[in-house]
């Protein structure tokens, strides 16, 4: 059983608890396993119902893999990883609960995984897969984890937030509008109207412009941002720490390298006492219904090169 008597789960806890205190790396892996098994630049795809079923069954063979190479964990003796010292087997599931034990990894250390690309959660923990603790085993004499006793694990993560999945995360009707326009740049622009303000991640505009250097389809110089800036928006990106703290000053998530995040924008007023930023003199804040339109070409430029004034 595992518990404080169990000094061989309490290690391997600890250990992980050491690697990603805050889950941040974990998260990525699962976020990078999704869109390296989406092929969203050339496939377009962007969710795990558009997958072939032989695909889907592959998503728990690249986690493991993925998560191997990104903390550098040994083999096993017998099972997945040593960790700590100890052996543990590395156990993912589409669907929270549904983790089957293999006959080897019966009795042994399970690392139990899950990751919901459309809920946009994840959750990590680490059981003793006990015989006491499993269900009646199937044909291939696999045994599902007794519901009563998932509160048996250490839950290191439960519902932690995955980095989003842009493209999935919005309406049916947004992602129809999205797929209606032509692949490239005015994809890309339809794209980034319809997330306004959130953050757009990397492998949603590579399945949006679904181009090769699809980042260029966002840029300046002939990408949507050209074309958006005539609309009165700015395309604040991580690589450019004024763009950046545009995104701070308007109180718009900041976004990490490789994101973007749209914001249509207007001058602000006088004295308003709403999130407001200044570039190259002019004060803005986001744009409301029923404003006016500013064409944001100067500012975008003025961001491009890395500055505020």
């Amino acid at each position: 059983m595992s518990g404080p008597h169990d000094p061989a789960l309490a290690a391997v806890v600890s250990e992980l608890k050491t690697l990603d205190p805050h889950g941040a790396l974990t998260a990525q892996v699962f976020r990078d396993t999704f869109d390296q098994i989406y092929d969203g630049q050339r496939t377009g795809r962007y969710s795990i119902d558009r997958l072939a079923k032989t695909e889907r069954t592959h998503i728990g063979t690249l986690v493991e893999i993925n998560i191997q190479r990104r903390f550098r964990y040994a083999d096993g003796k017998d099972l997945d990883f040593a960790i700590a010292g100890h052996d543990v087997d590395a156990k993912y599931s589409m669907r929270f609960g549904g983790w089957m034990i293999p006959v080897e990894a019966q009795g042994k250390l399970c690392m139990l995984i899950h990751a919901d690309d459309n809920r946009a959660l994840w959750s990590l923990g680490v059981i003793r897969a006990s015989l006491e603790r499993l269900n009646a085993p199937n044909r291939d004499l696999k045994r599902t984890i007794q519901n009563s006793c998932l509160a048996d694990a250490v839950w290191l993560f439960r519902d932690a937030p995955l980095p989003e999945n842009t493209i999935l995360r919005l309406p049916a009707a947004d992602q129809a509008a999205i797929a209606s326009v032509p692949p490239g740049k005015y994809r890309v622009a339809e794209l980034m109207r319809r997330a306004e303000g959130r953050v757009v991640n990397r492998s949603s505009i590579e399945a949006t412009a679904q181009q090769k250097d699809s980042m260029k389809r966002v840029r300046t110089n002939g990408g949507a941002a050209d074309v958006l800036a005539k609309e009165g928006y700015l395309l604040l990106g991580g690589t450019r720490v004024a763009a950046q703290q545009v995104a701070a000053l308007l109180e718009l998530p900041v976004p990490a390298p490789g994101n973007f995040v749209p914001v249509r924008v207007i001058e602000a007023e006088a004295g308003t006492n709403e999130p407001a930023a200044t570039i190259n003199g002019l004060r803005i804040r986001r744009w409301r219904p029923g404003d006016g339109f500013l064409d944001t070409t100067e500012l975008t430029q003025w961001l491009r090169a890395g500055r505020l004034q």
